[in-house]
């Protein structure tokens, strides 16, 4: 009878840790054989719950995604300064493809991002001087995003992660970005409206000028969550055969 009860505590103790020590959250629902069309679907449904961020493993949240301060000595001397940023929008990104083959990824997003926050700015944007303190509101819809990403397997512990090695993104604006800047000029509303009217109409020029920086900010806090996702997800919970 000891021995029936024995080996009934012990089936229950190896049924329990290895319930317990699956790590990938429920969302999670690996692709047998990686084929896009899965994978497509998958990452479309998982991008809501991914960008809450996952506490137990480090990653905090994409959307809303928080940056406190951000510098910026953009070209013509301008200087600028974010503070209490906020963007949002990554929750409703559409995939449009996504691909895997030989340790190496392939992904397509197309977002509606906004940037709100406080910024101070000094300095000359094409043809005109600012010296600006005050809100700040930046929308740019339907952004492409096109990345490749490289993986690589790495063993810690006697456990095989599939981790990201490498990546890289390119960018473009699919629609026009407005801007809406309180206080372009310090005590001159009439001037801050006319030079944030003229920063609307060049919207293209302004953000192939200036944009770069703050995009690249996005991305790299975006994968930064990326990287550390697969850094702590075993490669058996996210591929199957």
């Amino acid at each position: 009878m000891f021995y029936k009860q024995s080996i009934f505590l012990l089936f229950i103790v190896i049924f329990c840790d290895d319930t317990l020590a699956k790590v990938a959250p429920d969302y999670i629902k690996p692709c047998p054989g990686l084929k896009s069309e899965c994978l497509e679907k998958n990452i479309q449904e998982t991008i809501p719950a991914f960008v809450k961020g996952i506490a137990s493993i480090g990653i905090n949240s994409s959307d809303p995604l928080y940056q406190d301060k951000i510098e910026l000595e953009l070209p013509g001397g301008l200087k600028i300064n974010f503070r209490d940023g906020v963007m949002t929008g990554l929750k409703k990104c559409v995939v449009e493809s996504a691909s895997y083959q030989d340790l190496e990824a392939q992904l397509s997003l197309r977002c509606n991002l906004t940037i709100k926050g406080k910024y101070t700015a000094k300095g000359r944007v094409l043809i005109v001087t600012i010296n600006g303190d005050g809100d700040a509101k930046i929308k740019t819809p339907n952004i492409h995003f096109d990345s490749k990403l490289i993986f690589e397997d790495v063993t810690r512990n006697g456990v095989v992660y599939r981790v990201v090695k490498d990546y890289k993104v390119k960018y473009r604006f699919g629609d026009r970005v407005t801007f809406v800047f309180t206080n372009l000029f310090k005590g001159n509303k009439e001037l801050s409206e006319t030079v944030l009217a003229f920063l609307n109409e060049n919207w293209k020029q302004i953000v192939e000028e200036f944009g770069t920086p703050v995009v690249e900010t996005i991305i790299r806090l975006t994968f930064d969550n990326i990287k550390q996702f697969f850094e702590h997800i075993p490669k058996d919970e996210l591929i199957v055969d």
